[in-house]
């Protein structure tokens, strides 16, 4: 059996490391292969190839990769003058890890055949987190919901939450606080971190501030984000707890990234990073744009949302779930906190990740996603994209389109009777219905296409 290759973005497992990260090819000169960048021999720099793994079982340390050698390499195939690296090739550590490669077929899509890759998107629950927060931050910018007329202060300090939060997970940053994530602008704010974020090895800890709020100066632990505050909260319990250990390190360390999310009304919104003493690093100054997406699409889903949210159809289901005190009961608030706490523990377990490697028939290429089972099932058994695979193809597109339209209305009812759990049921319900039924019409559009 011919040996693929590692492609760029694959997660990488260290055996003595905590966390999984993902590679980044940087050495192939934008040379590909099978239209793909796969990892050669020289991509094991740190923190440009390789980032670290949390703590390390050897040392109890936070990791200090300290590569040697990938094990396994194609001695007739290189990219860029450098040996491509084989699927099972392990790079070795000096410090005496061995880290490997991790493939996970895509969950979603072997059901996306059937137009469910739509409504399975929800299984994730951090979507059903971000899908709230968006349309509150929409409707904010957009006047739907105002924070100056009658605005309690509470409001405002969960909406500098929310666009905080929403801004780190576009950057890639996962959300590492032990608390679950803000979905009602008039829950009562409490004291503590506003936002601690994980990405390749690094931590960041971020307080948000509406309007013109700075920094405060505590009793007993001095100012917001200074070493002792942060030290204080970490030994409160405010931080998942397999990342504890790595995130005091690095605050001991002074690698602890701080910084401070500003925003107002307006959707204005940028973020400053600050030192250890509390003082501004006015050189870092990052201004984020939330009130105009980057693409029309995109501003067009945004829109659709908030016009159908705010119908009187969903207001009336908003109004009978608020007055039965559905959003704010112990079930609910026990399902999202479940919900929440599972998604974080998923995300921390390489088997259930995913890295979109995908293989056809006879294919040597990884990642090129085949990403129906119906699909790949009928393009194993043609050998080409004959009659059965063009048939499959048609069926998942019809079932994309009907499954995305039903997940995204069920979405929104379901936010209406619970935001968090009831969006993420919504989402599945709705998605599965829709998906069905657009994947019936669906078969016949291929005729129009091929």
């Amino acid at each position: 059996m011919t040996k693929k290759y590692i492609p760029n973005n694959c997660t990488l497992i260290c055996d003595k490391g905590e966390f999984p990260t993902q590679i980044k090819v940087t050495h192939s000169n934008n040379s590909r292969l099978y239209g793909e960048n796969f990892v050669s021999e020289a991509d094991m720099v740190p923190n440009e190839n390789i980032f670290p793994f949390g703590i390390c079982a050897l040392t109890h340390k936070p990791c200090r990769f300290n590569p040697l050698y990938w094990d396994k390499c194609a001695e007739g195939i290189k990219v860029n003058g450098y040996k491509l690296v084989f699927e099972d090739a392990s790079l070795i550590c000096k410090e005496g890890g061995r880290i490997k490669a991790d493939f996970t077929v895509p969950s979603t899509g072997m059901l996306s055949g059937l137009g469910l890759a739509a409504p399975l998107q929800w299984l994730d629950y951090n979507k059903s987190i971000g899908f709230v927060q968006n349309r509150i931050l929409y409707d904010v910018a957009h006047k739907k919901i105002s924070l100056t007329t009658n605005a309690t202060k509470a409001m405002k300090g969960n909406y500098g939450e929310m666009a905080a939060n929403r801004n780190m997970a576009s950057l890639g940053w996962r959300n590492i606080r032990k608390e679950h994530p803000i979905l009602d602008l008039h829950a009562p704010t409490k004291p503590g971190i506003d936002g601690a974020y994980f990405k390749d090895g690094v931590y960041v800890v971020d307080d948000a501030k509406y309007g013109g709020a700075r920094l405060n100066t505590t009793k007993g632990y001095g100012k917001q984000l200074s070493q002792r505050w942060i030290e204080n909260h970490i030994e409160n319990d405010a931080i998942m707890d397999n990342h504890t250990a790595a995130m005091r390190a690095a605050n001991d360390n002074n690698q602890l990234q701080r910084t401070v999310t500003h925003i107002d009304a307006d959707g204005n919104m940028r973020t400053i990073t600050y030192k250890t003493n509390g003082k501004s690093d006015v050189s870092k100054v990052d201004a984020i744009d939330i009130k105009n997406p980057p693409t029309k699409a995109g501003g067009l889903i945004n829109y659709v949302r908030s016009k159908t949210a705010n119908s009187k159809f969903v207001k009336g289901i908003e109004n009978l779930s608020s007055k039965a005190g559905i959003p704010n009961s112990k079930a609910a608030t026990k399902a999202n906190d479940f919900l929440w706490k599972a998604s974080q523990s998923i995300d921390d377990m390489p088997v259930l990740k995913t890295t979109g490697k995908v293989v056809g028939k006879g294919a040597i290429v990884v990642g090129i996603a085949i990403d129906a089972y119906s699909i790949y099932s009928a393009y194993n058994e043609e050998g080409e994209f004959g009659d059965k695979t063009q048939q499959a193809t048609g069926s998942a597109i019809g079932g994309a389109a009907g499954g995305w339209a039903g997940a995204e209305l069920g979405a929104i009812i379901g936010t209406a009777i619970c935001p968090g759990v009831g969006t993420l049921i919504g989402g599945v319900v709705g998605g599965i219905a829709g998906g069905i039924l657009g994947s019936m019409g669906g078969s016949a559009l291929v005729d129009s296409i091929f």
